[in-house]
């Protein structure tokens, strides 16, 4: 697992202080981490609902779930940022 990773994800995601999930590329300041975190925001971004999304919370989650193994053995924390931020933009 790569923590700084991980850190990254969820300092993209939430941002100091975010009421709601989002996209803060200025919270990751370092550029080689960046990058990578918006390759994995990038697959998320392009999912998009299909007939197995009839409950937005199991199917956000198993998406997120999907783009975490593509990518990185990332943290259940990670993978609750992505989940956050795929449901919040189809809710």
């Amino acid at each position: 697992m790569d923590e700084s990773l991980d850190e990254a994800i969820i300092h993209y995601v939430w941002s100091d202080g975010a009421a709601v999930p989002g996209h803060h590329p200025e919270s990751v300041g370092e550029p080689v981490l960046l990058r990578r975190v918006e390759a994995i925001i990038a697959d998320l971004d392009a999912v998009r609902p299909g007939e197995n999304a009839e409950d937005l919370f199991p199917w956000s989650d198993r998406e997120a779930r999907a783009i975490a193994t593509r990518h990185a053995s990332l943290s259940e924390e990670a993978i609750a940022a992505l989940r956050a931020l795929l449901s919040w933009q189809w809710r």
